[in-house]
């Protein structure tokens, strides 16, 4: 499980990279994700005088695709992607990748849900939130043939085995992570999650509320 793990924070730090500089070139990105996550929003964390609940989602992006799929962290088949922050507690959220093989986020090619669990709020300075979760697994869905092979491929030291349409839950060990939220009436922006210390500042990249 080990080697799972290595795989799933090189990943996770090359979008955070791509995701910053797609974000650089106004002409990759159009309107919110078209295709909506199919997890389930429940309760709300309050955070100051803003209450965080439901369904985030951020702009569909083409920038840096050919890069994504280059360095292994997206099937050959994804022209297009986009990511959701939902809350699914009063203490749990879900981050996630959506990537789509048309470029308008339409038709859905594979999903990655990172599952978080006991977020904490630490104290405010200015309109940043640090918060504190613990990493309780992960969910995937492979949504064609491409993406389906790519996720068994990527995971074959522990025989992961994929279905079509069918979303597999990983759990893991529970360990802490550290972040950074800053929350608006209908926004949210997020920093790069780390296994050490709290993020210095958010990412530049806007989760608007579905």
């Amino acid at each position: 499980m080990k080697k799972i793990f290595i795989l799933m924070v090189s990943i996770g730090s090359i979008l955070a990279i791509l995701v910053s500089c797609a974000k650089e070139d106004d002409d990759s990105s159009s309107s919110s994700t078209t295709s909506a996550t199919t997890t389930t929003p429940s309760g709300s964390i309050t955070m100051g005088s803003y209450t965080v609940s439901g369904v985030y989602l951020t702009e569909c992006q083409t920038s840096g695709v050919s890069t994504f799929i280059a360095l292994g962290a997206f099937p050959s088949d994804v022209k297009s992607y986009g990511f959701a922050f939902v809350v699914t507690g009063d203490d749990n959220i879900t981050t996630e990748t959506h990537t789509f093989t048309d470029t308008g986020c339409t038709t859905s090619s594979y999903v990655q849900k990172l599952v978080r669990d006991n977020v904490t709020l630490g104290t405010a300075s200015g309109a940043n939130y640090p918060v504190t979760y613990n990493a309780t697994g992960f969910k995937w869905t492979v949504n064609t043939t491409t993406a389906e092979t790519f996720l068994e491929n990527l995971y074959s030291s522990i025989n992961l085995d994929m279905t079509v349409g069918t979303e597999k839950f990983v759990a893991s060990t529970g360990s802490l992570k550290y972040n950074l939220v800053t929350p608006g009436d209908t926004t949210v922006y997020i920093g790069s999650e780390s296994s050490s210390s709290t993020p210095s500042s958010v990412g530049s990249t806007v989760y608007t509320k579905e």
